[in-house]
């Protein structure tokens, strides 16, 4: 016993000494870090696009701060404001002579879609009508890249590179064979005919209804695409049309004839132009470059004393809690209540790119868009997906902001329980249940429900579609019986959004802000974001295994384990969901 006493004690010790010393690190690497200095002449600003970009500013992780301070890497994430705000104040900096896009797009998660990129493309082309050189060597083109890249002076493309245009496609995951194999069993009650959330547990197949939304969903944003290259190369529509569906893919001397980029060269050719842009001499390195948040935080000045207008960020899945890294109802409403209980706040701008998920979670926060408006302007800027249960929170905006490619609709309510007696059976394990009233443990995943349970389940589900209608129709002042024809759980477009009344106007989160500013009467204010970047000792407790999520290591193993947590872990305690069909993505 006291052999095992010693062992305990050293431990702890152990475990306190590498405490401090972690602590003494972390200290050295903050008080280490240089403040921003004052911007030279010829300064180069750089646009890392293999860096996602999220909307809320992402969480500052302790690899990122390491590598920054040891090895000057950039961070793994930035946020969408600080770089379209950094583009913007660029192009009237003397200071700043050129713009270079660097890398191919990167996507992870809700980072880089379609309508955040639409918002950094259109500010590039702004930094462009500056006079300033927008540059860019690309060793490949995708779509996503070549969409931002496109409105730049000089595309040029490695020799061997290839420029792939081959349309956009959209896979859906089916698990009904893994589910019957591995003895779950899906129990699904819904409302509306397009409402698909529940197809991958249920089919192995794709549904008419959903091959007809996503089809409709799937031209319009390939449309957008096209006609953006088509403006900024001068080049005819039709004819990217052709190259989508009878070559999918050109090497590089075909996009140069074809103009799609301006020049066929190696890096190092570039890299001279680079040089000449920032004053440095052959073979020597370039010093005079800045990312957008270097360079903001070397131009932009405190201004506590201003009026404020308040971005209150919503991405991701919607969940029940107060889950700061999540849109978790409690969490959303009470950065809501912070802002309408605030003097100093005159508008809010709520800015969505969610799928949805928690019903309750979805009307929680409502009831705080709700209240908030009756005293100040509420804006919202929907993002890259503002579905289902984003939709929800979305729908007493005044007005709404949506991009022609952001993803929306799907006003619709589902639920979803699954049933894993045979699969813990399997593995020996029987669960056996005392009870007071025959549906005590209705939620139970470890019994089917009865037809009778379902039936009662059934009518909460039709009582929430109908509120959900109910306020829809009284947030866009739209009759009920429109909502409930466009409705039924169907995905729409913001091109399509915006022609059924379900968003008001085309543009960005800084239109969104602008707007706030005007509809409060404001002139001179600063933009508060209450969601700073969370502490890298949160990412120091997830390397050292707290919290760390679950992976195998294989794509299609990892995407049902993300969809069965999801239900069994994540979004609503009694299953009951108002959320996008899946996490669609667009390739």
């Amino acid at each position: 016993m006291k052999g095992f006493l010693k062992t305990v004690f050293a431990s702890l010790v152990a475990l306190m000494l590498f405490f401090v010393l972690l602590l003494v690190l972390v200290g050295a690497i903050i008080t280490g870090q240089e403040a921003p200095s004052p911007l030279e002449d010829d300064t180069l600003l750089v646009l890392n696009l293999s860096v996602p970009i999220t909307d809320k500013a992402p969480r500052q992780k302790f690899s990122d701060v390491l590598d920054n301070a040891v090895q000057k890497k950039e961070s793994g994430q930035q946020s969408l404001r600080t770089v379209v705000t950094a583009l913007r104040k660029a192009a009237k900096d003397d200071h700043i002579s050129g713009l270079y896009l660097k890398g191919a797009v990167a996507t992870k998660g809700y980072a880089s879609g379609w309508a955040a990129l639409k918002e950094v493309r259109e500010a590039i082309s702004e930094f462009r009508k500056s006079g300033k050189p927008v540059i860019t060597w690309q060793e490949g083109l995708d779509e996503k890249t070549l969409y931002l890249v496109s409105s730049a002076d000089e595309i040029v493309l490695n020799p061997l590179g290839l420029m792939e245009f081959n349309g956009f496609a959209s896979e859906v995951m089916y698990f009904r064979e893994a589910f019957e194999k591995y003895g779950i069993d899906m129990q699904v009650t819904r409302v509306g005919k397009y409402k698909s959330a529940v197809e991958p547990f249920l089919l192995d197949h794709m549904s008419k209804e959903n091959r007809e939304q996503l089809s409709l969903l799937l031209n319009d944003i390939f449309e957008e695409v096209v006609n953006a290259i088509a403006e900024s190369r001068g080049v005819p529509a039709d004819k990217l049309h052709r190259l989508a569906q009878e070559e999918a893919v050109i090497q590089a001397q075909e996009a140069l004839e074809r103009g799609y980029v301006t020049g066929v060269d190696y890096y190092d050719v570039v890299l001279e132009r680079l040089r000449e842009l920032t004053g440095t001499e052959a073979g020597e390195d370039i010093e005079r470059l800045t990312d957008a948040a270097g360079y903001l935080a070397s131009v932009e000045k405190d201004e506590d004393d201003k009026d404020k207008v308040v971005v209150i960020y919503a991405e991701g899945g919607i969940v029940s809690g107060n889950d700061e890294d999540e849109v978790a109802g409690d969490y959303i409403a009470g950065l809501l209540r912070q802002a309408r209980e605030d003097d100093d706040v005159k508008a809010v701008v709520l800015r969505v790119n969610s799928p949805g998920g928690s019903a309750d979670a979805s009307d929680i926060i409502q009831r705080e868009t709700i209240l908030l408006k009756k005293k100040k302007p509420l804006i919202v800027s929907m993002g890259t997906v503002a579905a289902s249960g984003g939709y929800w929170i979305s729908a007493y905006g005044d007005p709404i902001y949506a991009q022609p490619n952001t993803i929306t609709g799907s006003i619709g309510v589902f639920g979803m329980f699954p049933n894993i007696k045979k699969l813990m059976n399997e593995f020996g394990i029987k669960v056996e249940t005392a009870r007071t009233a025959p549906a005590a443990d209705v939620f139970s995943p470890f019994r089917p429900k009865t037809e009778a349970e379902l039936a009662v389940i059934q009518k909460f589900i039709d009582n929430i579609y109908e509120q959900f209608l109910d306020k829809v129709s009284e947030g866009r002042k739209l009759d009920r019986a429109r909502v409930h024809e466009i409705a039924q759980g169907r995905v729409w477009s913001g091109k399509q959004a915006l022609k059924l009344g379900l968003v008001d106007r085309f543009g960005g989160l800084n239109d969104a802000i602008a707007a706030a500013a005007e509809k409060a009467g404001l002139k001179d204010y600063r933009v508060e974001e209450y969601q700073q970047p969370g502490s890298f000792m949160d990412d120091i407790m997830e390397k050292l295994g707290f919290g760390a999520a679950v992976t195998t290591g294989v794509p299609a193993l990892d995407s049902l384990w993300r969809n069965v947590e999801y239900l069994l872990d994540k979004a609503d305690a009694r299953g009951i969901y108002a959320r996008l069909p899946y996490d669609l993505n667009i390739h």
